[in-house]
């Protein structure tokens, strides 16, 4: 009879083990085993030990409540500081994508304002060519009606307005309207030209006939100028 008391307290000793979720040493359990013979006596001390624990550690939550609260604030506050910065890493995420958006829009304008930048050099050197190929300047005018044919000046710009007849003749088969604007002036200077040089030349072939003439000086005359016979 006395046995079955003692394993009763037992299972109740292990049943308010597990209740209050507190690990009991094997070696106090043991203790008081030995030293008390009524086992009772044995639960009711450890019952009265665990209520103290309880106390103890309900105590020390009371006591340690505004550090608690203190802690939840912090972890709230975190909470919103952490909140707050997902936020802004999503705006970021989506400013990156506009900006990311817009760099390939200013690429491709990029590279649409460097093709008109180069079509419109293209066409700027053309225009340019064209109109100096085209104008006939004050100085040719100047030269072929004022210099001596024998001048090198001369020689050159004559070289020049023979450039400019080709040129106006091959624009005027295009239809070129500004054909019509110095058309008349090349003509005009050719003729200069043309008299100027004929006149030098009947000059030079004149020497020919005279006696005692010196043929070599004449000569060579004509062979630099031989370009003359050309135009």
């Amino acid at each position: 009879m006395e046995e079955n008391k003692n394993l009763q307290i037992l299972n109740n000793l292990e049943t308010s083990s597990s209740t209050c979720d507190i690990e009991i040493d094997d070696k106090l359990l043991i203790n008081g085993i030995e030293n008390t013979q009524d086992l009772r006596d044995c639960l009711a001390n450890i019952e009265q030990e665990l209520q103290q624990i309880g106390q103890l550690t309900v105590e020390d939550c009371i006591n340690n409540g505004d550090k608690i609260a203190d802690l939840a604030s912090e972890i709230e506050q975190c909470d919103g500081i952490l909140e707050g910065m997902e936020n802004m890493l999503v705006n970021f995420l989506g400013d990156l994508g506009k900006i990311s958006g817009d760099m390939k829009h200013l690429k491709e304008q990029s590279i649409e304002i460097n093709q008109q930048l180069n079509n419109h050099q293209r066409v700027r050197a053309e225009l340019s060519q064209f109109v100096d190929d085209m104008v006939v300047p004050h100085s040719m005018i100047k030269i072929i009606t004022e210099k001596d044919v024998n001048s090198t000046e001369f020689l050159e710009q004559l070289h020049e307005l023979q450039h400019k007849l080709q040129f106006i003749k091959t624009q005027q088969f295009k239809d070129a309207k500004s054909v019509g604007d110095v058309r008349d002036v090349v003509e005009n200077l050719k003729y200069k030209a043309l008299e100027k040089i004929r006149e030098w030349l009947l000059l030079r072939i004149s020497l020919f006939r005279k006696p005692l003439t010196n043929y070599q000086i004449p000569q060579n005359a004509l062979l630099k100028n031989r370009f003359f016979f050309n135009f």
